[in-house]
């Protein structure tokens, strides 16, 4: 596509109701259940509480199962089916903008209620929905273009995902088409747009991740440490994998105040109960179970500060930042 050819303009309805849309959804809210199990089974394993985990694991499930039949309820009654949209090719690639009003208005209501309601859940998915309003994509992040003739619809991906859908009017589908395609001819794909999927990889370390917090829970039972920060370390340590590097300080801050807690459990001086007028340390009634379990958190916590400060100095960047660059 040459410098002076001019921008193309325009509005479309894309409907919510397709088979991309359905698997879409249904992937999110797979995703979401795999993270909280992630979250919830290991510490309840690391207490023991085995019998607990099925039920739990239903009633999780369950709730999924409502948030996505909500999700659909909320497309068809609010949205109507449709998101108005407004899209714009130029020479450096596609733009695509909300603009329709009735979901610019819930983006802003889910932010000012998740101020209001001192609800990180609310807020947080408010400000990611309203930070998605307006996207684009350059030409050499696409590795292919498909076209749904019978839908006017154009499908752009890189080697391994979706990054843009557009939706054409049935007077200016072929026109689109033809654009983009005679952009993506000039400007081949390189670079990320025709790496392998970086799931496996992240996935992988999510796993470690995981297993590395374990003897941490462990320890939480063991030495009666506070199970918050341990619960804190384990989701910010996810969140540094998938979402934000900086998130990486609050994992080391999380380790250093459960190491510093367990140096005072071991070097605490407690009076004997069984020997009047004698004392002892923690450090005294540590069996081989329990130099065991110290070696493996120490382990874990190795695997965590290689992970945070890889994240914190741009060596591992997290799925969220590789997303967006």
């Amino acid at each position: 596509m040459s410098g002076k050819t001019p921008d193309l303009v325009w509005e479309a309805d894309m409907p919510l109701f397709t088979r991309a849309m359905f698997w879409q959804w249904t992937g999110a809210m797979a995703a979401t259940l795999v993270v909280v199990m992630l979250i919830l089974v290991p510490i309840f394993a690391s207490q023991g509480e085995w019998d607990a985990l099925p039920p739990l694991m239903g009633m999780v499930s369950v709730g999924t199962g409502v948030l996505w039949a909500l999700g659909f309820l909320i497309m068809a009654l609010v949205f109507r089916g449709r998101l108005r949209m407004r899209y714009t090719l130029t020479g450096r690639g596609v733009v695509q903008e909300t603009i329709d009003r009735t979901a610019k208005g819930a983006n802003r209501l889910a932010i000012l209620a998740g101020a209001l309601g001192r609800s990180p859940q609310v807020l947080g998915s408010g400000l990611i929905a309203k930070s998605r309003e307006r996207e684009a994509v350059e030409w050499a992040m696409i590795a292919r273009a498909d076209d749904d003739p019978a839908r006017h619809f154009i499908t752009l991906r890189n080697s391994w995902r979706t990054l843009a859908w557009v939706q054409c009017t049935p007077e200016n589908h072929a026109l689109v088409l033809g654009r983009i395609r005679a952009a993506l001819a000039a400007n081949p794909a390189g670079g990320e747009a025709t790496r392998p999927s970086p799931l496996p990889r992240y996935l992988g370390l999510s796993l470690l991740t995981v297993l590395a917090c374990v003897p941490l829970f462990l320890l939480v039972e063991e030495f009666d440490l506070d199970l918050l920060v341990a619960l804190l370390v384990l989701c910010f340590a996810l969140a540094t994998l998938w979402l934000i590097p900086l998130f990486g300080w609050v994992v080391l801050a999380g380790l250093g105040w459960m190491g510093l807690g367990l140096v005072l459990r071991l070097t605490e001086v407690r009076p004997s109960t069984l020997f009047p007028g004698r004392s002892y340390r923690g450090l005294d009634l540590l069996t081989d179970q329990d130099l065991g379990l110290l070696l493996m958190a120490a382990l874990g916590a190795a695997f965590l500060v290689w992970l945070s400060l890889a994240a914190l100095r741009g060596r591992l960047a997290s799925m969220l930042v590789r997303d967006q660059a």
